[in-house]
């Protein structure tokens, strides 16, 4: 009895959270241009966000670094 409910809610829930299907066309292929990206660019805002993400990079790198260290560090006390 469970696997049927289960499989009857999941039957609808995919149709219910399923979505229309949009035509695509000619234009959508010929669309070479980024609006946001273009506008970012002309007010030089684009080069604060690609700064911004380069800090939040090296950020994880570096932690996952000093968390790499102290856990050899901690494999060698066990180790010895």
């Amino acid at each position: 009895m469970k696997k049927i409910l289960t499989t009857v809610l999941l039957i609808f829930s995919l149709n219910a959270l399923a979505q229309e299907k949009i035509p695509v066309s000619e234009a959508d292929y010929t669309n070479n241009s980024v609006e946001m990206a273009d506008k970012m660019r002309a007010d030089g805002k684009i080069y604060v966000l690609v700064g911004i993400i380069a800090i939040i990079f090296v950020g994880i790198t570096v932690y996952l670094v000093n968390t790499d260290r102290k856990i050899s560090k901690l494999e060698k006390n066990i180790n010895s």
